[in-house]
C-alpha cells in the first residue's frame, strides 16, 4: 500500500490537538505550525509562507479546518496537491458571512490584543460546537497556543480575502449545524447532519470515513 503525506492545518489560533481524533488508513500525518501573520499581509502570502513546512517532493493531500482549509485553498491553487479536504471552512469569499466581511470596513479588530480574542472566543463557544467542560479546557489551551500578535493578522486575512475560485480536487466537508459559516452559503460535497464548526472532533468517525474513502483511488 502506498503512503499519502497528509498536511494538517487547524482553525484559527488552535493546534494539532485538534486533529487528535483523525484516523487514516495508509497516510503519514503532519501538521502545519502556525506563523504570526506580517502586517497587512494578504491569506494569499500568508498560506504560502505556511507551505514551505510542506515536501513537494512526495504526493501530498492537505486538510484544512476553518481558516486553516481557506489557507490549504490558497496553498492547493499553487502546489497541486492530490487532494485537498476542507471541513468546516469556505472555499471562496462568497462562502463567508456577511457579518465577518463587515469587520474589512469597520477595522476595529486591528485594535484588539490576543487576550481580546481569546477571550470571545471562550464567551462564543457554544458557537463554535465547544459544549463540555473537557472541550472547553482543551479549546482555551490550544488557543493559549497561538503565537504572539496572531489573531489580527489571522483575521485581517479573512476579511480582506477575495478569493472566487478553488481547483477540481477540493472536497468540502461540512455540518448543518455550523453557526460559524453556516452551510446555507456552502457548496458542500458531504453535508454531516448535526455537525457543529467543532466536528472535525467531535464527529471524526463521520469525518475519518470520508476522507479514507476519498483516498482509495490513491491506494
Amino acid at each position: 500500500m502506498k503512503t499519502m503525506n497528509i498536511y494538517c492545518i487547524p482553525g484559527m489560533g488552535v493546534n494539532e490537538r485538534l486533529f487528535r481524533n483523525l484516523k487514516l488508513e495508509g497516510c503519514c500525518i503532519h501538521h502545519i505550525k502556525w506563523l504570526t501573520p506580517l502586517k497587512n499581509e494578504t491569506l494569499q502570502e500568508y498560506a504560502m509562507r505556511l507551505s514551505e513546512q510542506i515536501d513537494q517532493h512526495q504526493p501530498f493531500c492537505l486538510i484544512g479546518v476553518s481558516f486553516g482549509g481557506m489557507c490549504a485553498i490558497e496553498i492547493s491553487k499553487k502546489l497541486n496537491p492530490v487532494k485537498t479536504f476542507l471541513v468546516s471552512s469556505s472555499k471562496t469569499r462568497n462562502e463567508i458571512p456577511n457579518i465577518i466581511k463587515i469587520w474589512n470596513r469597520l477595522p476595529l479588530y486591528r485594535t484588539l490584543s490576543d487576550r481580546h480574542y481569546i477571550n470571545g472566543a471562550m464567551l462564543f463557544k457554544k458557537q463554535f460546537g465547544v459544549n463540555t467542560k473537557e472541550q472547553q479546557e482543551r479549546f482555551l489551551d490550544m488557543l493559549q497556543t497561538a503565537p504572539k500578535d496572531y489573531f489580527k493578522g489571522a483575521v485581517h486575512c479573512i476579511v480582506s480575502w477575495e478569493n472566487k475560485e478553488y481547483p477540481e480536487n477540493v472536497i468540502h466537508i461540512h455540518g448543518d449545524k455550523d453557526e460559524v459559516l453556516p452551510h446555507k452559503k456552502i457548496k458542500a460535497d458531504y453535508l454531516i447532519h448535526g455537525g457543529s464548526h467543532f466536528m472535525i472532533i467531535n464527529r471524526a468517525d463521520e469525518i475519518n470515513a470520508i476522507i479514507n474513502k476519498e483516498l482509495l483511488s490513491f491506494r
